[in-house]
């Protein structure tokens, strides 16, 4: 994963500073990147990334965790320069210590950055961080025209990158190096020059959204110190590079910033505790390493490792354990949803369909069109064989996570198992889409037009998705 996120971002030096594309005789009239790039082509474009990176590396797709992450980063957003935050937010299943924000709103967060944050206000800093690349439109400010890009440095670039995808990273690395060493050495001073506009923009964020500024230069002093005591850095450092004089001067803006009423986030550690739980390298040793926190004196921090705890009884299928731990912590915490939906859990994966539905069904009366009841709850349906009660609780989630494969893979198995045979062809051509397959996609959506022949509007439907398909795999920029 992370050889890919350097791959591209290597590309992206060449791409956005190569200066042969600069034409010096246009006006500067306005917002000077629009003249380079329109909002429009960067939302193609991280989308047409995004396409990729799924097709290349592993999406955690645990609903949970995906519903806590997104309602971080649009809390932020909230309070960024974003005039209309449209973001497509996903968590790299990586233990690296990672972030990264592309064109149009596309924001990565490795999940160790999860685990080794020591608040969620130092997730949150990087997160603001990565905001401020957005909002300030760094890469549209050095883009330039990619058509007169040189198609032989484009060439050598691509082949770099497919040896490198292939399994030859060494190689394919130092064929991007040899290619593009003049391109990489003019981008260092920009990116040197974007990093502390990002941490100054991202710490103002920080401070409107109540959060302490102060954990943006606390992190990047931890990771730089981690880099000098050891010879193999975090991957956060290869592509957000830190300095002595960067944390010094990000301290002293978080000091002139309003302070931060500290606070300890249960959801975050929840969240930790859950990464936790799945990232450990045997069901034992998550037993193991939970039970030694079961005398936590913070109450927070308690609950954190129960929850933990019967988390990785359920991941070693020792579902009695797990369902009494998870009942108790439903029973003295009745206003989490997360121990509600890790009972729905346990049952769901003890084959307990008709007790998932029922635990599911309580957090979706109280927090209606909830993002992880929805996913866990139309997994009971599907495996229940009733799959009809899985769609009108799928399709209301396309309408802010359209670009999530994982809901249109169940959409699939929902309309297939219930005889809808074209719009099951459908949503796994638009899961194909979303993870970079462009000819299986078009070839899926081929079967499903031949099988929608009889339905004109449905016909009709189909046949311009499959033309802007087309479209977006063509696009150049």
């Amino acid at each position: 994963m992370t050889l890919f996120l350097r791959t591209f971002l290597l590309f992206s030096c060449c791409w956005l500073a190569n200066p042969s594309s600069a034409d010096n005789n246009l006006p500067v009239l306005g917002d000077p990147t629009a003249a380079l790039m329109s909002s429009g082509q960067e939302y193609r474009l991280g989308r047409a990334w995004l396409r990729s990176l799924r097709g290349q590396t592993s999406i955690m797709s645990d609903p949970m965790l995906q519903e806590y992450v997104e309602s971080l980063v649009y809390r932020l957003a909230s309070y960024s320069d974003l005039k209309e935050p449209n973001l497509d937010i996903v968590v790299i299943n990586s233990r690296q210590i990672n972030a990264f924000a592309v064109p149009g709103g596309v924001i990565g967060l490795n999940a160790g950055l999860f685990l080794n944050a020591e608040s969620e206000d130092e997730v949150a800093g990087v997160v603001a961080h990565e905001i401020a690349h957005v909002s300030q439109r760094h890469f549209a400010r050095r883009y330039l025209d990619s058509k007169k890009m040189n198609t032989a440095v484009l060439a050598a670039m691509l082949a770099s990158l497919a040896v490198a995808i292939a399994g030859d990273g060494e190689a394919g690395m130092a064929g991007i190096a040899a290619t593009q060493a003049g391109a990489i050495q003019a981008q260092l001073a920009y990116s040197r020059q974007n990093e502390r506009e990002a941490d100054r923009v991202g710490m103002q964020t920080l401070a409107a959204s109540g959060m302490d500024p102060s954990a943006m230069p606390r992190f990047f002093e931890r990771m730089h110190d981690s880099q000098r005591f050891s010879g193999n850095p975090p991957e956060f450092l290869l592509t957000h590079p830190v300095t002595e004089s960067r944390i010094a001067d990000s301290r002293a803006r978080a000091r002139a910033l309003p302070p931060a009423r500290l606070s300890v986030s249960t959801s975050f550690l929840l969240a930790q505790a859950r990464l936790k739980a799945g990232f450990i390298t045997s069901d034992e040793q998550a037993i193991e390493y939970f039970k030694r926190y079961s005398n936590e004196r913070s109450a927070l921090g308690l609950q954190a490792a129960r929850y933990g705890l019967a988390l990785s009884y359920l991941r070693a299928n020792h579902y009695d354990q797990a369902r009494g731990l998870m009942q108790g912590l439903a029973d003295q915490y009745p206003d989490q949803l997360w121990f509600r939906l890790g009972l729905a859990e346990v049952a769901l994966d003890e084959g307990s369909y008709p007790l998932a539905i029922k635990e599911t069904g309580w957090v979706l009366n109280i927090s209606p069109d909830n993002y992880a009841a929805s996913i866990l709850q139309s997994k009971a349906y599907l495996r229940s064989k009733q799959p009809e009660k899985a769609l009108p609780l799928l399709k209301p989630l396309l309408k802010d996570h359209i670009n999530d494969p994982h809901i249109w893979d169940l959409l699939a198995d929902a309309y297939g198992n219930s005889g809808d045979t074209v719009r099951a062809l459908h949503a796994r051509a638009e899961s194909q889409f979303l993870r970079g397959n462009d000819s299986k996609a078009q070839q899926q959506m081929r079967y499903a037009l031949r099988d929608a022949e009889n339905d004109f509007a449905l016909h009709s439907k189909l046949n311009g998705r499959l033309r802007e398909m087309k479209r977006l795999s063509e696009e150049e920029f």
